[in-house]
């Protein structure tokens, strides 16, 4: 019962931070999506807490070391992608909209799959702390700290948004 309980909280959680991260997507606009005036485009900061949330929704030591983003990006060459190196480089909405989907549909095989033996494992990703579920927990925050920054962007250029989402299951 207890480890029902944590898979379906895991499960809406993740839901409703996917669906937070989608609601900034759509609700951004035009100016704002690629203005560096005051460090990172709006689409980096995006794609940053997606590729991340993707990478560490990885299972094994085997698929994180092979990890590739839907843009070619390998893990270790992501601090590379910095906004003095992406002056040429614009991701479009539809594209990021398209990528945080199979980020979706990755979340949600990994939770209808996910045991309550594998969420005591080891993490693959030793500095989030000692276990699977720690380092999702760790997943969960590093997103939301990201979706609230991309929010206050939004809130300065006067976007109202409505996209607080309590719980949504994947």
């Amino acid at each position: 019962m207890t480890f029902e309980i944590i898979k379906k909280a895991l499960n809406e959680q993740y839901g409703a931070a996917i669906a937070m991260l989608g609601h900034n997507l759509k609700s951004c606009p035009k100016e704002l999506w690629d203005d560096r005036t005051s460090g990172p485009p709006f689409w980096h900061v995006a794609y940053h807490a997606m590729w991340f949330l993707d990478w560490y929704l990885s299972d094994s030591y085997s698929t994180r070391e092979i990890f590739q983003s839907k843009f070619g990006d390998k893990s270790s060459h992501f601090e590379q992608l910095t906004v003095d190196n992406i002056k040429d480089i614009v991701l479009a909405p539809k594209q990021l909209i398209e990528y945080l989907s199979e980020i979706k549909e990755k979340a949600k095989n990994r939770f209808d799959n996910i045991t309550s033996d594998a969420l005591i494992q080891p993490s693959v990703f030793d500095w989030h702390g000692n276990s699977v579920l720690s380092s999702l927990l760790y997943n969960l925050r590093h997103v939301m700290l990201h979706i609230g920054a991309l929010n206050l962007r939004l809130h300065r250029k006067g976007v109202k948004l409505d996209n607080w989402v309590t719980h949504q299951r994947i």
